[in-house]
């Protein structure tokens, strides 16, 4: 059988009635044509349900198939939801990150998709599973369709944080940025001496000058480059010529290359050459080497993807040889944590960048490096719990999620931990399912800037403090006292409009992007909402504010901690005083905890070994892993979670159904 644009179904108009009709997908509509004429839309409708006997999957060439199913299935036309996430219709069994493994493996195709599809999530009656039908957005064409889990349901509904990006990439056009920005290449060719002091100690055959930018410059960028990314080093290497310091705000400035691949990053570090008047890299050299792959890599690990994109390793060559600007940026986090003020926005205003060259030079520091707002929110004091789970399976994204990373290497089932916020009653029916998870009762966040030395640009981490605590004893009311956290807090019920502030701040939020309207807006928030809703949670102590910068050199470290109270209590204290970044989760006997830190790459590896094996002379048993991939689901936690009577939701049957899920079941799916 061919498969179309349109399914023909059994139509049910009542329990009783039913005409036959063929259904079609639109990007926000599931429509049926009756052989009457009529049509029924299932935005519209409630009750209608339609009949099928069949599945569609892809067979190993990413053909469409049907495939019969043993008895008709009743399926709701009204949608629970339609959401676009990426696919492939590449045969075959695709990797999948997740436990148990998905229905047909569409969640690996999901994953490894490049195009946008509509996935489509109905309701089956008298069933606890789901209907999807994935479908092509713009051209109607039905990929698949199958019986799913909720938690594979559920898990479609969710949006892993690409809020944040989706939103400031909406903002910009980029067909007409680009063309915008490109443009630089159509301007007359540089001269001589203008290219000589881009090509010292490179050779071009043959090289001539053009009568544009382009036309000379395309004799200079590497032919093997993609032709985006060519276009882009182009203009580049037309922007170096023209070098000089931008009149334009810092942020307008940077903005407006925010749509571009690469030159934005370039751009960035090269102005920072200008505005020191430093020697710049050389940059012609330095990206034919990269094309020869003959370029060393920068001192600092980097992924994989950047060491196999010549052009990409070229970018973080030139960043890592860059002026350091990171102490201005912490400079002006420090000063705003010492000030205690809410400052929504850059703390160096435009108007100041304006006046004064080392106003712009700072605020531009502020952005470059991430400078951003974060709080921390005490989850007792709005009726929650955090619950982390450490294992292998139950991977799939539920709505109580935070957020979820692998730890150690690819290989061989390795942990995953995961960390959900619930209400008390959700908990308890988590804990009697799966007894093995952690009840968080303690948690705090520190970031010491002052362990940042200014001199030489780089984090003294007093490894031997942290070393040594394991010798000394401590309290859960000690860790209370000296972290200002409040034993038995009251509980507040947060509002809405409180949900979505916490929802921007919790997990931090550039502080560029709260001077941009469009971001904001998107939002449904001003400047000024934002600063008054902070200043209730702060004062009521639900929320703790803290300002903090980016430095992309800093490695994240997971130490998972087992032993006594006062010995787990001493190193926790520690941790948080003496590292640039941790976050410790404790449970209620205060004989576990999970510690989520950034370290110096130089000393992570000493730090690890050292209190791996000092744990065990001190009957502390440690382990140190690195998180090697992470998601996080933050982007609207407490709003997905907050019902509109008030309560927290408290259905946790999509997560729980993971845990229940038969071997039977999976044997339905790709496993």
């Amino acid at each position: 059988m061919s498969i179309s644009d349109s399914l023909p179904v059994k139509v049910w108009l009542t329990p009783e009635v039913y005409e036959m009709g063929h259904m079609k997908f639109s990007l926000d509509d599931v429509i049926i044509e009756l052989e009457s004429g009529r049509h029924l839309s299932g935005r519209a409708t409630k009750d209608v349900f339609y009949e099928t006997n069949s599945q569609m999957f892809l067979n190993e060439k990413g053909q469409s198939i049907i495939v019969p199913i043993k008895s008709q299935v009743k399926i709701q036309l009204k949608p629970i939801f339609m959401v676009c996430h990426p696919y492939t219709n590449q045969g075959g069994q695709l990797v999948e990150d997740v436990f148990p493994p998905s229905t047909f493996g569409f969640y690996g195709r999901l994953q490894a998709g490049k195009s946008e599809a509509l996935y489509i999530v109905q309701k089956i009656e008298t069933s606890e599973r789901y209907w999807l039908t994935i479908t092509n957005p713009n051209t109607g064409q039905i990929y698949e369709t199958q019986m799913i889990q909720p938690y594979e349901a559920e898990a479609l509904e969710l949006i892993e944080d690409r809020i944040r990006r989706t939103l400031y990439q909406s903002l910009v056009d980029r067909e007409e940025k680009r063309d915008d920005i490109l443009s630089i290449l159509d301007t007359p060719s540089p001269s001589w001496q203008e290219l000589a002091v881009l090509i010292k100690e490179v050779s071009i055959p043959n090289l001539h000058l053009g009568n544009t930018m382009r036309e000379t410059f395309s004799q200079i960028v590497p032919a093997s480059y993609p032709t985006e990314i060519r276009e882009e080093l182009m203009a580049f290497l037309a922007y170096v010529v023209k070098s000089k310091i931008p009149d334009d705000d810092p942020m307008t400035y940077l903005y407006r290359f925010s749509s571009m691949t690469i030159l934005d990053n370039l751009l960035s570090n090269h102005l920072t050459h200008v505005f020191d008047k430093t020697e710049w890299p050389p940059y012609v050299r330095l990206m034919i080497l990269a094309a020869r792959g003959q370029l060393e890599a920068p001192k600092r690990a980097i992924s994989d993807w950047i060491m196999n994109s010549p052009w990409f390793l070229f970018s973080a060559k030139c960043g890592e040889m860059r002026p350091n600007w990171l102490s201005i940026a912490v400079n002006s986090a420090k000063t705003l944590n010492d000030a205690n003020r809410i400052v929504v926005g850059l703390p160096t205003t435009k108007s100041a960048a304006k006046k004064s060259k080392a106003s712009w030079k700072k605020r531009f520091a502020e952005i470059s490096y991430g400078l951003r707002i974060r709080g921390h929110i005490d989850s007792t004091t709005l009726g929650l719990i955090e619950l982390v789970y450490l294992g292998s399976a139950y991977r799939w994204s539920h709505r109580h999620m935070k957020f979820i990373a692998r730890l150690g290497s690819s290989s061989n089932s390795p942990p995953h931990l995961q960390v959900m916020l619930m209400p008390k009653s959700a908990a308890e029916r988590v804990k009697r399912t799966l007894p093995s998870v952690l009840s968080v009762s303690w948690s705090a966040r520190t970031s010491n800037l002052d362990l940042f030395d200014q001199e030489s640009s780089n984090w003294i981490v007093p490894i031997h403090r942290v070393i040594d605590s394991l010798e000394k004893k401590s309290s859960m009311k000690r860790l209370t006292k000296r972290f200002g956290k409040r034993e038995n807090p009251d509980t507040y019920s947060i509002s809405k409009e409180e949900a979505i502030v916490a929802d921007l701040i919790a997990e931090g939020v550039e502080s560029m992007f709260l001077e941009l309207p469009e971001f904001l807006n998107s939002w449904g928030l001003n400047r000024r909402t934002i600063h008054s809703t902070l200043s209730k949670l702060v004062k009521r102590n639900i929320m703790n504010l803290t300002y903090e910068v980016v430095d992309s050199r800093l490695i994240s470290l997971a130490t998972l901690i087992q032993g006594r109270v006062e010995t787990v209590t001493s190193l926790v204290s520690e941790f948080l005083k003496s590292t640039p970044t941790s976050y410790a989760r404790i449970n209620q006997s205060g004989e576990n905890c999970i510690i989520l830190s950034r370290f110096p790459e130089e000393s992570l590896h000493v730090f690890a070994s050292q209190l791996t094996s000092q744990g065990i002379e001190h009957g502390v048993n440690i382990r140190c892993m690195r998180p090697t991939t992470f998601r996080r689901y933050t982007s609207n936690l407490y709003q997905r979670l907050l019902r509109e009577d008030g309560t927290w939701d408290d259905d946790v049957s999509a997560f729980l159904s993971q845990a229940r899920s038969k071997r039977k079941e999976m044997s339905e799916s790709n496993a």
